[in-house]
């Protein structure tokens, strides 16, 4: 996670087409094939969480198959029917849609397929579908974050949220910050939700809907996103109002360019999360049940704030690592 800790890198993977899927082959011997479904690998995030996938499976001796729905439902759901079709034994499954993933979950259950579920946690109603369940504690996420805010506006502050409502986890983010300012003030009422804007988790949709949202209220003093992806769109509509150094943007990730953005000072804090680790994980306890051996069904992963304070303590150009 720090200095002393190497980055994970992405080895061994036998390219194809990624919109067609990616097949990466074990040594030759028996072994089980992990497939691993994002919702997309545009976003660095995601190919952070495959960077943990491809360690665990390459140190193994699995196979790996996986694909690219770009942000398609649908398309996710064919490309699991494809993979679940080829003969995977465990599914490494991001929904895009915490919500609608049942009919998803159904199929593999009804295939014996096991399944991890990481990141974007499905709803409590579709837990009895997955084996187990690995993701940032997304209430910590949040609260560092609130924590920040109360700290930092001790007499108050009007919040612009720029949310990505279709996923479960970024709901939990979101109601975590607010309690990370409720549990660090005594004036809790003097903090205000100005707007609560759909950013998509994309930089390109928050800028928008930021700008939009600074022409309709001049009084932000504060804009939660819920990622460091969404956070640029936030600082380059900031930057576009003339308003940069007056209003505070935090995101969530930890990414490098989080890290960057908190290092040149556009943004003042980051809640960072460990998705190299996660896929890794998600691989080895994929590995662990079709062994016959026990899990812990729902892993919550510790995470931690990035600040001006703390920032020279990271490498500003890695995600997580694994330690050696």
């Amino acid at each position: 996670m720090k200095k002393k800790f190497m980055a994970v890198l992405l080895t061994g993977a036998m390219a194809v087409s990624m919109v067609s899927g990616i097949t990466v082959k074990a040594d030759e011997k028996e072994s089980y094939t992990i497939g691993f479904s994002p919702y997309t690998l545009t976003n660095e995030y995601f190919t952070a969480v495959l960077d943990g996938v491809q360690k665990a499976c390459d140190e193994t001796g699995n196979e790996l198959i996986y694909f690219d729905p770009q942000n398609d439902p649908t398309q996710q759901a064919s490309q699991i029917d494809d993979m679940i079709a080829s003969g995977i034994d465990a599914l490494i499954y991001i929904p895009y849609d915490s919500a609608g993933a049942q009919t998803v979950l159904q199929t593999c259950k009804d295939a014996g397929v096991k399944v991890i579920n990481i990141d974007n946690v499905i709803t409590e109603d579709d837990y009895e579908l997955v084996d187990g369940i690995i993701a940032s504690d997304n209430t910590q996420l949040g609260y560092l974050s609130g924590q920040w805010v109360a700290e930092n506006h001790p007499d108050g502050a009007n919040v612009l949220v720029v949310h990505l409502q279709t996923a479960e986890s970024c709901i939990i983010n979101v109601d975590g910050f607010w309690k990370g300012i409720k549990d660090n003030t005594e004036n809790a009422e003097a903090f205000k939700e100005v707007q609560v804007v759909e950013g998509e988790g994309s930089t390109e949709t928050s800028f928008n809907v930021v700008s939009d949202a600074l022409q309709a209220h001049d009084d932000i003093d504060v804009i939660y996103c819920i990622n460091d992806t969404s956070a640029l769109g936030a600082v380059q509509a900031v930057e576009d109002a003339g308003k940069t150094g007056q209003i505070d943007i935090l995101g969530k990730d930890g990414a490098p360019i989080g890290k960057h953005a908190v290092k040149d000072g556009t943004m003042v804090q980051t809640s960072a999360q460990r998705p190299t680790y996660m896929g890794y994980l998600g691989v080895k306890e994929a590995i662990d049940l079709m062994e016959g051996k026990e899990i812990e069904f729902n892993t919550a992963i510790e995470s931690y704030s990035i600040t001006a304070d703390n920032i020279d303590d990271y490498d500003l150009d890695a995600w997580d690592s694994l330690e050696e």
